[in-house]
């Protein structure tokens, strides 16, 4: 594998790193915009997702949904398609939240919810990616190393 993949895999990492810090930061306020905490979500299982095609040189589809991404992605991760139904409602947070006709109130157990399943599709993922500087990869309150 080339260090220009490598290299490609670990600006989705750093991207997916953004998006779970967002996630901690949002999350851990009482008044926190639940919608946009679990728009992150979906985010960062995206990346985590096309950072493991990119890194086994599959060209990752422009598509926010999941369910596509774990399927091209299952081949790598045995236990990955496990996660297909559940990602359905993680995906429908990438588009539904982005309109204001699409708009719907996000109750905090659905946003709980959310960012469970994205760190346990995170827990399958991490491991297969390169790993990168603990400085910008960060889960659920502990430092990874990507």
């Amino acid at each position: 594998m080339s260090d220009e993949v490598v290299e490609t895999a670990r600006e989705w990492l750093a991207k997916a790193s953004s998006d779970w810090l967002a996630i901690e930061i949002l999350s851990g306020h009482s008044d926190c915009p639940r919608e946009t905490v679990c728009f992150h979500c979906q985010q960062y299982v995206e990346k985590l997702l096309k950072a493991l095609l990119t890194l086994h040189g599959i060209e990752a589809p422009r598509t926010h949904f999941l369910r596509r991404l774990i399927q091209l992605s299952s081949p790598l991760a045995s236990n990955l398609s496990q996660f297909a139904d559940r990602a359905d409602s993680l995906s429908a947070h990438a588009v539904q939240t982005r309109r204001p006709d699409d708009w719907r109130e996000v109750g905090e157990s659905e946003m709980r919810e959310m960012v469970e399943l994205a760190k346990e599709i995170g827990a399958v993922l991490l491991p297969l990616l390169p790993r990168m500087p603990q400085s910008n990869t960060r889960q659920g309150g502990r430092t990874h190393r990507m």
